[in-house]
């Protein structure tokens, strides 16, 4: 016999929880009439996918979902331009996909389960800035902090496993029409 050494399995590429990711690839798309962005990592097989979908706020109109990906990523940033008032700036951006190649982001990895197959896998919920200085944007330990902390409790209200180990969704208090 022969002393030998091996890897110790400590959860890897896929484990659950925060990942610091850089995106190697992100394509236009479009599903349902709305814009999305497909993205691929660095480092990680061509399955590992996330795709952001075009989300518009119900009160302004505005889309939030895809400018907070370049935001957030710090991509395509052009300015930072003051308002009108002078209180809100307003962030300047090219959204042409090719600009989110290279960024830096954190990504939310949780556990899924698929029934038909009965295995488990890792899917990303939600990105979020690194820690970084930029020209025009800042984000800072508290700041990205901040940032985990809510979507970690976002995701924590959107599914509950069941009796028989499969998922289901919670409504979404802030984008659910309440029927009174």
């Amino acid at each position: 016999m022969a002393v030998k050494t091996m890897a110790k399995n400590t959860g890897g590429l896929y484990a659950e929880g925060w990942h610091e990711l850089t995106i190697s690839k992100a394509t236009d798309g479009n599903w349902n009439e709305k814009r999305t962005i497909d993205l691929n990592f660095e480092g990680y097989n061509e399955n590992m996918q996330h795709r952001v979908f075009e989300t518009h706020n119900k009160t302004s109109g505005e889309e939030f979902k895809i400018a907070n990906l370049f935001r957030y990523s710090c991509a395509g940033i052009l300015g930072v331009l003051k308002d009108p008032t002078g209180k809100n700036p307003v962030i300047q951006y090219d959204d042409e996909a090719d600009n989110l190649v290279g960024a830096r982001v954190n990504a939310l990895f949780v556990k899924k389960h698929n029934p038909t197959t009965d295995r488990d896998y890792a899917e990303i919920y939600d990105l979020i800035p690194v820690v970084q200085k930029t020209e025009h944007l800042t984000y800072t330990e508290d700041d990205v902090a901040h940032l985990k902390a809510k979507v970690e409790k976002r995701q924590s209200t959107k599914t509950t496993p069941s009796v028989n180990g499969v998922e289901t969704v919670t409504p979404d208090t802030e984008t659910v029409d309440i029927p009174f």
